[in-house]
């Protein structure tokens, strides 16, 4: 079949859906282009073209243009037609749709980088995998907004390949690591186990140091583990002694004491992965790595929960 006869037979196809469309009274040519429109300069508020929208979604780019600018002396359109808007609407950008150049969000690249140096990565260890920008540049990813998705991508992909080991095993100078700890732990970096791969990159998502991060149980175990407190947690425990304000004073201790045994159950879990890590071959220091925790936390955890035998 011929390209214009494989056109024909495709118009000869529509021209019956429409019919029988407009039979059972269910034909609809156009429908409001607004949330199509909106949708569009949604993913382009994200760094993406047009012509990028173009050739993910498969809309032809005069209707793009339509729907965006309009058509002099003609303003954009108030009707798209169905499958267009649904092409449109089914379509959001994930990090390898960008164009090399484009300026994207930076809250993933930024929490990598700061994880990374929490677990042992100094900038120019990270600038010889993201060589693409200088050592200061890279050591701006720290604290920058946005980020071209060429040097995102470049993080993402060695926040992968490492980030579930120390950097000594990747070849990071044993002093270099630790003292790219100290200071990212002063700075209250939160660790690669902190994040998932689907809320790193989210704005509106918070660090999990604890695994109950942004509640009250949350704030508990920052306390018993020795964790700085995360604002989202001394938000819930505050809200929480507002709650239990005005019970009685022994209620109020009950309340207390019941909280501290609840978080103290993570420290338990603490203790059991640990061990359970050592047993793999993992050290102290690696197997608090992998947790996220510190050395002296884990040994604290351990202490507290020391493992059971059988009778």
């Amino acid at each position: 079949m011929t390209s214009l006869q494989a056109l024909r037979a495709a118009q000869a196809r529509r021209a019956r859906l429409r019919r029988r469309l407009i039979a059972y009274g269910q034909w609809q040519p156009f429908v409001d282009a607004q949330p199509a429109r909106a949708h569009v300069e949604a993913i382009r508020a994200t760094g993406m073209s047009i012509a990028s929208i173009v050739k993910h979604t498969g809309v032809n780019i005069g209707t793009i243009d339509h729907l965006i600018y309009g058509k002099k002396p003609y303003p954009p359109a108030a009707k798209i037609r169905p499958e267009n808007a649904e092409a449109i609407l089914a379509y959001w950008p994930v990090l390898d749709d960008y164009d090399d150049g484009a300026v994207i969000d930076g809250t993933g690249t930024r929490r990598r980088v700061q994880a990374l140096a929490l677990i042992g990565w100094p900038r120019r260890s990270i600038h010889q995998h993201v060589n693409h920008i200088s050592v200061q540049a890279v050591e701006k990813l720290r604290t920058k907004e946005r980020v071209t998705a060429r040097t995102a991508r470049a993080v993402r992909d060695l926040y992968n390949r490492v980030s579930e080991q120390p950097a000594e095993a990747h070849g990071v100078t044993p002093w270099v690591a630790a003292r790219t700890r100290r200071n990212a732990a002063k700075l209250s970096y939160a660790p690669p186990s902190a994040w998932d791969p689907d809320t790193i990159d989210d704005p509106n998502a918070i660090p999990d140091w604890t695994g109950y991060c942004g509640t009250d149980r949350g704030w508990w175990s920052h306390r018993l583990e020795n964790i700085p407190v995360c604002p989202p947690c001394a938000d819930a425990h505050a809200a929480w002694l507002a709650n239990i304000k005005h019970v009685s004073l022994p209620e109020r201790s009950r309340l207390l004491a019941h909280a501290r045994a609840q978080a103290s159950n993570r420290a338990a879990a603490v203790a059991e992965n640990a061990r359970e890590l050592l047993d793999w071959g993992e050290t102290y220091e690696t197997a608090a790595l992998r947790l996220g925790i510190s050395r002296n936390h884990l040994y604290q955890a351990m202490l507290r929960h020391p493992e059971q035998t059988a009778a």
